[in-house]
């Protein structure tokens, strides 16, 4: 974990700021789209994100491009709030309100991307981005398993972006270089990254020694083709291969190499309301650590399907979602492990007066070997001025263990008894327009979950297990205020105050600094 990423985690008042000054072409309706701009991952369906009962944040083209970013990640780094989890692999995870990696969905075009937990925003190039929108805390109810810390949508253009190549070249063997070809229809980037002697990349918690990154080459690969108005293929490949050294009290030996390819294919129908979608997921990751191989393969197919209806004046949104998952640990000689998993979901939006709004709605959701949850949401929204409007969100989370949690991969081993975490989350927020030019927003969360999900490492061993603990808590507040100079520089400051604790099995609470390992476990 980053040390900015543990002085969040760790309870510290966090600052980030996000200076824009690049120029950009001025338009009349500027400050309406930058500040007013609308969200549908929140709902599943467009929203102005003054009036959406959840803590919210939209990077849209122009923040994008005044970022200067060329990945996702380059992006969500710049969230208030966020945390950052690093590997060995070179792959990095983001979270908020101390739930990192598996608590937080990441979804592209409101499906989701990770495979197994895993996921690399760095090979997503902001070429073909839209907008990314982000909600944070629990939205169980309408993304599933792994969103109860937040979801993470990355929304592809629908329309042809530029035709372009970029090419750089750096210290340290670093090498960069992008090319993105579009027409009316197709869009179609190709990007390749490399480095050497990355420095420090990984710590875990109670050992002494640390790695360092030798090398890294990365490509990637990002298709889209629009058959026609309603009915999309994407395809999405990439290929990471890094090698990184252990360095113990000032002895580096290479200790780590790792080769990672991501797959993901999707065709998504849309027409008016009605959204239907199926997809394919797989990875492929063969590594060599601790004088062992290993090699794990895992893919993930399945479907989701939404509308929506009006009912007096109450909207409704319903959908249901399946997926089978597979993986295959051939390093450890077991059979392939497989399950599948379903859900249901409602949910609806009632005005009860001109000023106050209800949203009320659940997911009914099952996972082979973890059983059912059902998970119940409850949201008010009340007006107390011209785009002024405070808000409740209470929502119940749960996360079904990963099938290789527990399942064993890599240096972890079997815990077939692994329990699914389950939780509450609470959040009172105000969202505010100070004028046309300044968005204000704060809230106050608090959440709780069961059985909690960690690693641990076993004493006298080089392996690992995954457990539950008791329970998790956090408690924090979160302020964040953009405003816009003018149509060349605006800016975004966002504090953050949190104090997320675990406890384990009969033992007290503790801070919980390192979502991954603990003290050593004897057994």
């Amino acid at each position: 974990m980053s040390s900015m990423s543990k002085k969040m985690v760790n309870s510290a008042v966090a600052l980030g700021c996000m200076l824009f000054a690049a120029p950009v072409m001025a338009h009349e309706a500027l400050n309406e789209y930058v500040l007013d701009p609308m969200m549908v991952t929140a709902a599943r369906y467009e929203q102005r994100d003054v009036d959406i009962p959840a803590a919210t944040e939209i990077y849209d083209q122009e923040k994008i491009e005044k970022l200067g970013a060329n990945n996702v990640m380059e992006v969500v780094r710049n969230i208030p709030g966020f945390t950052l989890m690093a590997s060995p692999t070179g792959n990095t995870y983001v979270g908020f309100r101390g739930l990192a990696r598996r608590n937080v969905a990441i979804l592209v075009n409101g499906l989701h991307l990770s495979q197994d937990g895993n996921y690399d925003l760095e090979s997503i190039s902001t070429d073909i981005i839209e907008r990314i929108e982000v909600v944070k805390g629990g939205s169980t109810v309408l993304y599933g398993s792994g969103a109860s810390a937040g979801v993470i949508n990355i929304i592809t253009k629908k329309n042809a972006s530029m035709n372009k190549a970029l090419v750089g070249f750096g210290d340290n063997n670093k090498f960069k270089g992008a090319i993105n070809v579009a027409n009316d229809k197709l869009q179609l980037s190709y990007s390749r990254q490399q480095s050497k002697d990355r420095g420090f990349v990984y710590k875990n918690r109670g050992v002494d020694n640390y790695y360092t990154g030798d090398k890294m080459e990365k490509d990637s690969i990002n298709l889209q083709y629009s058959l026609n108005d309603n009915l999309m293929f994407q395809y999405m490949h990439s290929k990471k291969v890094s090698d990184c050294s252990i360095s113990d009290k000032g002895v580096v030996t290479p200790s780590f190499h790792s080769d990672i390819k991501y797959d993901l294919g999707q065709i998504r129908y849309t027409n008016n309301d009605f959204q239907a979608s199926v997809y394919y997921r797989s990875r492929d990751w063969q590594h060599f650590q601790y004088r062992r191989d290993a090699h794990q393969k895992g893919h993930n197919y399945g479907a989701d399907l939404q509308d929506k209806f009006q009912l007096g004046n109450t909207a409704l949104t319903v959908g249901l979602a399946y997926e089978n998952e597979t993986t295959d640990n051939e390093s450890n000689k077991r059979e392939k492990a497989k399950r599948d998993s379903g859900a249901v979901f409602f949910m609806t939006e009632t005005p009860v007066s001109d000023k106050t709004k209800i949203l009320f709605g659940a997911r009914e959701a099952y996972v082979e070997e973890s059983g059912s949850k059902l998970c119940p949401q409850f949201q008010v929204m009340h007006s107390i001025g011209k785009d002024d409007n405070i808000y409740l969100n209470i929502n119940r989370s749960m996360r079904a263990p990963e099938v290789n949690e527990q399942w064993g991969t890599g240096n972890y081993i079997v815990n077939p008894n692994l329990k699914a975490e389950h939780g509450w989350n609470y959040e009172f927020g105000w969202k505010k327009k100070l004028s046309d030019t300044e968005l204000f927003k704060v809230n106050v969360f608090h959440m709780s979950l069961n059985d909690r999900i960690y690693g641990q490492k076993i004493a006298g061993t080089t392996n690992s297990i995954y457990l539950n603990a008791d329970e998790y808590e956090n408690t924090g507040i979160e302020v964040n205020y953009e405003k816009t100079a003018s149509d060349k520089f605006n800016y975004n400051v966002g504090v953050s105050y949190a104090n997320p604790k675990q406890k384990e099995h009969n033992k007290d609470w503790e801070s919980d600094m390192y979502p991954v390992f603990w003290t050593p476990l004897k057994i």
